[in-house]
């Protein structure tokens, strides 16, 4: 309210579009949290700014939490269909790509029947890319599958309390603008380092590897070749 170039108070109205914000970005395209989620939420759409001027934010810990639970059963749910699935091609479905505007799953037998869709579709694509690439390798849909959707869930279920409040807080920030974030310290670090340019680090490039870090490369001369236990390869 007083450094923002708007300068518009912290009212009901934010605390309705930072609500918005909250949920979507966990659940952009509706295939994740239920309908009875949403109206459990609603109870806190208007009073977000008087939890935060209380200093409560216990309500993005509250929608992460249950955004992770609500998430691993899908994934439960896609990984024990895909090992035990037969598809049937031959039989006229329609797959909703795009949730962003659909309602959210009014019972857990909707979210299934969804994610069903969503997987024969991954599946057939696979199956169709497979044959259209003329591809000798051999084509291995569940294994394929079934790992993308474990790093998937690993990678949106692994932020720390600070990121959570982050996501929070820049939900209220973005109510504002939507160029407009909250950083935490260690996200005001990086962002520094790469406005001024300077990196101060062990030396080595890391990627990810079905949930954990793989050490790419050790650039020569670095702390992390100085010291000589860490090897290319090692996660």
């Amino acid at each position: 309210p007083k450094y923002h170039v708007l300068q518009q108070a912290l009212n009901d109205e934010i605390s309705q579009r930072a609500w918005t914000n909250l949920v979507t970005f966990y659940d952009y395209d509706h295939s994740v949290f239920l309908q009875s989620d949403l109206d459990r939420f609603a109870a806190h759409e208007k009073t977000l700014d008087d939890e935060i001027r209380a200093g409560d934010v216990s309500f993005g810990y509250d929608v992460y939490n249950l955004y992770v639970r609500r998430l691993r059963e899908r994934v439960d749910f896609a990984t024990n269909l895909l090992a035990k699935a037969e598809w049937d091609f031959s039989t006229n479905e329609t797959y909703r790509i795009r949730r962003k505007d659909a309602p959210w799953p009014e019972t857990v037998a909707d979210a299934e029947e969804h994610w069903r869709k969503r997987l024969k579709n991954e599946v057939l694509i696979r199956k169709a890319n497979h044959e259209l690439d003329k591809s000798t390798n051999a084509l291995d849909v569940v294994t394929d599958i079934t790992k993308n959707y474990r790093q998937y869930m690993t990678v949106l279920t692994e932020p720390d309390e600070e990121a959570v409040l982050q996501h929070y807080l820049s939900a209220v920030c973005r109510a504002y603008d939507p160029h407009t974030d909250y950083m935490s310290p260690a996200s005001k670090e990086d962002f520094d380092m790469e406005m001024s340019l300077t990196l101060c680090g062990i030396g080595a490039v890391l990627s990810a590897d079905e949930g954990a870090l793989k050490i790419v490369e050790i650039m020569p001369g670095s702390p992390c070749e100085r010291d000589g236990r860490s090897k290319e390869g090692d996660r």
